[in-house]
């Protein structure tokens, strides 16, 4: 676009010079404006528009829901039993990396 004005305002130029007569210099502006593509003319690519497939998360979910069973019945055992907090978290933690392995190896398929 920015040449198309450029050749315009050296088209200008050329008339006030005397170069061209404005016959001529309305007539450049007329091919150059022919040359410029209607928005109608330009092709652009469509998103698509399809919905995805439905996502099932319901062995997901259940999976999900057991490891924090276990993770809550192991955790507060283990702080009933001995009475030690930070036993308990890593207990806690432990489980918590072992559901999330769970998990991804269930995403993955």
């Amino acid at each position: 676009m920015t040449a198309i004005l450029d050749d315009i305002r050296r088209l200008d130029a050329a008339h006030a010079r005397g170069e061209i007569s404005a016959v001529d210099l309305a007539a450049a502006k007329a091919d150059l404006f022919e040359a410029i593509p209607d928005a109608d003319d330009i092709e652009i690519d469509a998103p698509d528009t399809t919905p995805p497939p439905p996502v099932t998360l319901s062995r997901l979910s259940q999976t999900l829901l057991l490891c924090l069973f276990v993770l809550t019945l192991c955790a507060g055992a283990t702080l009933l039993i001995t009475g030690d907090l930070m036993l308990a978290a890593t207990l806690s933690i432990t489980i918590l990396a072992a559901m999330t392995v769970a998990l991804f190896r269930q995403i993955d398929g």
